[in-house]
């Protein structure tokens, strides 16, 4: 082809001839090839992204826009990168020039995580698995794992009950409940064990140690002696004993008398532990809540049930995955089902049948990467590579052409890494780096970090003092060279990279020593850590829970700053004196406090959410408050009660009480928090993980020779064997052997191989190591086994020590690559300009102010009630909401049936003959959520439909036509217009008059027929009037109960009356007749 799809051509510098990169002809495949499954391995900054936005773009100018659009399923790993890819496709679709039936069908594809799409999923189909109809996303548990605890009365019941004893004389109950708690897989279900191993310690006995050991392992005799002797006589509880030393040979001896006895009771422990992760996920369901494993695995099981899983091919999404290898092999099983076609079984990767369908399913990924092995499985991630290639069911493709690093960089990752990522011990395949066209010449520097008299003082230093000393010498070198020779364009530009959170501390202090500006972001920061989320939550909870003293203290003492002393003087050993319910007479700054709490409690008591949360704020000044903290230690925090605030609208317009506020805000209390913008001029400081995905234009990686420490873990714990992903129970440390010991070790040393890829992938322009071997070396004068610069292999005896010893060590100034940024920065703010809107003037701000509660009021008939005298279904409401702008949970199962049914009858084919009216009907019975209600309602229509003499006769002549849910807009009186959707509108044209036809699926019985005639007589009569304006010709209004079969026509007096008592009422009191959405109970029981 000779069409440049990809858009990835680059400019030759000097010159505007276009070039295609090397790899340009598999780009070209994976953009225009719509019909064929791919795996991609996108190298480091090879523009994955802008590939997938290509894809995207020629799914809209092909022939099937219409139809595939709305099927697409682009996954990505954040929120955050799920908006930009959106908004990048959205523009290149409307720059395309496509029709705006395409543009809308764009606005119906699915932009998001995988717990985003998991929760679409369980919100359409989970009624097959008998959840409820509305869960919460639950982070914090402890509350409801309390409940959950004290409602088991035993455990252990999956083994017999001799198995169950033993188990349990030597696990303390406890361990086997948090390990059902804190399992983030599910856990394998394992039924059979056989009997309980003998014990032989007859080996430790005659073990004969060294004179250095001997105290130790004669202590460890008489332990296990005593052990021993309580273990036969039968004690009721004995606990596991430790290995009581480390001797060379006693180690194996201990591990060959205990070892078959604890691998027997770590695989009880961990049938047991999945018994009690299945039951405490079905106590959450019953409570209304779930998380976000339960998301993955539920969905996961949803495509597992035979009807639900059809139903949802049926869709037949195309599925598009970002970061591949990010992906666990849950979320992996997911996505891969849903792209299967209809009626097939089992796992497809067990199966080997029926394999994702040909164009719906595309990965993007790169094992060089893949830096989450907590979460992620890289030997999952490559099966589904090799097996999708290999079964023929997608072909391989590869983007080694990289769009970041400039050619220094690109040399030195070339010459480094291949002996890191050797395809040895299981480890991933180098991908050697291709140059773009018009590359610029890009720098990598050394810097090397003196030791300052370190000889003299080593054996006094702390790790954190020679941290302190290696920051303040890169601070001063960073404001010595500044942004030219750095080839940064401003600050935001420059990052400096590190492996662990804590070490960026020192480097945030010494670079503001210096006058720089610092920005950190790091994966684990919480909510509870920035004190605009942690104050307007304790506020709020205060303020809707009035004795909650203890809250109240924190209060007072963290937002007030009240002195402990005065709390104390106040309390005078009484807690319960603080409370916002009702004045206190007290005198002192902390009753004058409460009092101020209790009169702004009085005050908002009846004020709507976002009104309360405001006033809340502005009375308290909270604003100032926050404001008031040290600026060089939280960012932004105006801007965080900012998003707080928009979140308030938001809870508000989802009609959420101030108690519902509260309980959100404390649910997301120990949840991530998303990392603000970067601020321009502030050096970015940041972790390597949380590099990922992203560029500057200069990075600094320091601390090569410090050592990268691991914590150690928590037992009991639940490992999985990294060569085979195994899982297993590990009760204690004696539980893991040697050599899956050693493998964890060599998994954990890989990946931070891949970590080291990741960060010294990120420089546009330029890239500076720091080497502190003088300040981090060992007694041995090398650098620690578990530092960077060990993994880099930089030292003079190791392999790359030729590469490290030849870079420069002085940055240098580049005309070259600061007028492409010149040129760069003139593009982006040229369109930035072309998106802003003009500035407002003073005088138009003061008549826009004026005029503002001056709008057209949109009054939706659906929504309006005559009182409510029957129980109402919802599906009124959610028929004229697009299907992707749903709720994620459609609330009950009456609105989901009628969903359903509008669903149907949108697609019957009036004027079509029976046989064909009933194929369409049976197709669409598959989707059904009650199948014998929907069968019994189209049987009672089809009456209808048979009758010449009844209703078919209105659509039965030629001069007749239909349209089925027919949208409407018409401007009404007084600055209201309505909305809405007729279900069948049919006009005739030769008697030019129409009929307006709504479904109603009320489960109703004959003798309420005038009481749903009269429910829906305000929605009719509006419908009615909108028809009768627009058209200027006679209407007909009639509804159909689906549950009794009976058309209900309005008489047009009826009509007229009905409209004039809706037009004169005044807007409030309109307002207060739309009804709200329905909801059920959080509580509901499940099937």
């Amino acid at each position: 082809m000779d069409v440049d799809t990809s858009g990835l051509c680059d400019r030759i510098a000097g010159g505007g001839t276009m070039i295609a990169p090397s790899d340009h002809a598999q780009r070209e495949r994976f953009c225009c090839d719509l019909e064929t499954n791919f795996s991609v391995v996108a190298a480091a900054g090879s523009g994955k992204t802008r590939a997938i936005t290509d894809r995207i773009v020629q799914i809209a100018r092909s022939s099937g826009a219409l139809e595939w659009l709305p099927k697409l399923v682009v996954v990505t790993f954040t929120h955050r990168a799920a908006d930009e890819m959106q908004r990048r496709a959205r523009q290149k679709i409307l720059e395309a020039r496509v029709s705006f039936d395409v543009v809308a069908a764009f606005n119906r594809a699915f932009f998001g995580t995988i717990h985003s799409f998991c929760v679409r999923l369980l919100s359409d189909y989970g009624h097959y698995l008998g959840l409820p109809p509305r869960l919460d996303l639950i982070s914090d548990d402890d509350e409801l794992w309390h409940d959950f605890v004290q409602s088991r009365t035993s455990i252990g019941h999956c083994l017999s009950e001799e198995n169950r004893r033993i188990l349990l004389r030597h696990v303390p109950v406890r361990q086997l409940m948090e390990l059902g708690r804190r399992g983030n897989v599910s856990l394998p279900h394992a039924t059979e064990f056989g009997p309980c191993p003998e014990l032989d310690l007859d080996g430790i006995y005659r073990f004969s140690p060294s004179a250095r050991s001997l105290e130790k392992i004669e202590r460890g005799h008489a332990e296990v002696r005593e052990w021993e002797n309580a273990y036969r006589s039968g004690v009721d509880f004995l606990p596991l004993l430790e290995c009581p030393s480390s001797a060379q040979g006693f180690v194996a001896v201990w591990d060959e008398a205990f070892g078959p006895f604890r691998k027997w009771l770590n695989c009880c422990a961990l049938s047991v532990a999945a018994k009690i992760q299945s039951a405490y996920r079905d106590f959450r369901l019953d409570h209304g809540v779930l998380t976000y494993d339960d998301q993955i695995a539920l969905a996961d099981s949803l495509l597992q049930h035979p009807i639900a899983a059809d139903r949802i091919r049926e869709r037949n999404f195309r599925v598009i995955l970002d970061e591949a290898q990010d992906t666990d092999p849950q979320q992996f099983s997911i996505l891969l089902e849903v792209a299967r076609p209809a009626r097939a079984r089992g796992h497809w990767l067990e199966t080997r049948t029926d394999p994702p369908r040909a164009g719906h399913f595309c990965m993007v990924g790169d094992f060089q990467q893949s830096i989450f092995g907590d979460r992620a499985d890289l030997k999952q991630y490559r099966r589904i590579h090799e097996t999708l290639v290999e079964g023929d069911a997608g072909d391989a493709l590869e983007f080694a052409v990289t769009f970041r690093l400039d050619q220094r960089q690109l040399d030195f990752v070339n010459s480094v890494f291949p002996l890191l990522l050797n395809e040895q011990e299981n480890q991933v395949k180098f991908v050697e780096l291709n140059p773009r066209p018009g590359l610029l010449p890009g720098q990598v520097v050394r810097l090397d970090i003196q030791a300052e008299n370190e000889r003299a003082t080593r054996d006094k230093q702390t790790e954190r003092q020679k941290a302190d000393k290696e920051a303040r010498q890169v601070a001063a070198w960073i404001k010595k060279n500044g942004l030219e020779n750095l080839r940064a364009w401003c600050w935001s530009d420059v990052a400096i990279l590190c492996p662990r959170k804590i070490w960026l501390r020192p480097l945030q202090e010494a670079l503001r020593r210096v006058g720089l500006d610092v920005q950190t972001q790091s994966d684990n920061e919480l909510n509870a850590d920035n004190p605009a989320h942690a104050w307007l939550t304790a506020l709020v909870t205060v303020l809707v829970k009035p004795q909650l003293s203890y809250e109240i203290v924190g209060v007072l003492r963290e937002i007030f700053g009240l002195s402990d002393d005065d709390l104390a003087r106040f309390s005078d050993g009484s807690g319960q004196r603080f409370q916002v319910q009702s004045i206190t007479g007290e005198k002192g700054v902390v009753a004058e406090t409460l009092n101020s709490l209790a009169a702004l409690r009085d005050a908002i008591r009846s004020a709507p959410l976002y009104q309360a949360v405001c006033q809340a704020v502005a009375d308290v000044r909270l604003r100032e408050r926050l404001e008031s903290l040290p600026s060089d230690e939280f960012d932004d925090l105006s801007t965080e009660l900012d998003r707080l605030l928009v979140t308030a609208a938001t809870a508000e317009a989802d009609g959420k009480t101030l108690a519902e506020f509260a309980r959100d805000l404390r649910a997301n209390f120990d949840a991530p928090r998303e990392s603000g913008p970067a601020r321009r001029d502030a050096v970015q400081l940041i972790t390597g993980q949380k590099a990922k995905g992203s560029e500057w234009d200069a990075v600094i990686v320091p601390f090569l020779s410090r050592e990268v420490r691991t914590r150690s873990p928590d037992y009991a714990r639940i490992v999985r064997i990294p060569p085979t992903g195994e899982l297993v129970v590990a009760l204690g440390r004696d539980d893991t052997s040697k050599e899956v010991k050693d493998a964890l070790k060599l998994a954990e040393r890989q990946e931070m191989e891949r970590l080291l890829y990741v960060a010294l992938t990120r420089a546009r322009h330029t890239l500076v190591l720091a080497f502190d071997h003088a300040l981090f070396h060992t007694a041995q004068g090398a650098s620690p086994k578990n530092s960077q610069a060990r993994w880099l292999r930089s030292a003079e005896t190791e392999e790359n020590s030729k590469v490290f010893g030849k870079l420069p060590k002085e940055t240098q100034y580049c005309a070259a690559t600061q007028e492409r940024q010149r040129e760069d920065t003139i593009q982006r703010e040229l369109e930035q300009k072309l998106t802003l809107l003009p500035e407002v003037g003073a005088k138009t701000k003061s008549d826009g102010l004026k005029r503002a509660a001056d709008y057209v009021r949109k009054l939706n008939p659906s929504r309006v009630a005559g009182g409510r005298i029957l129980p109402i279904t919802g599906s009124d409401t959610w028929k004229e909401t697009d299907p992707e702008l749903r709720p994620l949970a459609v609330e009950s199962a009456a609105t989901r049936y009628g969903l359903w049914w509008h669903e149907f009858a949108q697609r019957i084919p009036w004027t079509a003959d029976a046989n064909t009216c009933t194929r369409i009907f049976d197709e669409h019975q598959l989707r059904s959520p009650d199948t014998a209600r929907s069968r019994r309602e189209w049987q009672r229509l089809q009456e209808h439909l048979n009758d010449s003499t009844d209703f078919r006769q209105k659509f039965a002549s030629d001069s007749v036509l239909l349209h089925s849910e027919m949208p409407f807009l018409w401007p009404g009186e007084a600055s209201k217009c309505v909305e809405g959707i007729v279900d069948l509108a049919i006009f005739d044209r030769a008697k030019r008059e129409w009929l307006i036809l709504d479904w109603k699926t009320n489960r109703i019985s004959r003798d309420q027929t005038a009481l749903l005639r009269k429910q829906y007589l305000p929605q009719l009569a509006a419908y009615w009037r909108a028809i009768t304006q627009m058209t200027g010709m006679p209407v007909e209004a009639r509804i159909y109960s689906s549950a009794t079969g009976q058309f209900i026509a309005y008489q047009p007096d009826e009509l007229v009356a009905e409209w004039e008592r809706l037009r004169t009422l005044p807007l409030n009191e309109l307002t207060r007749e739309i009804e709200a959405k329905p909801r059920v109970s959080n509580h509901a029981r499940r099937g």
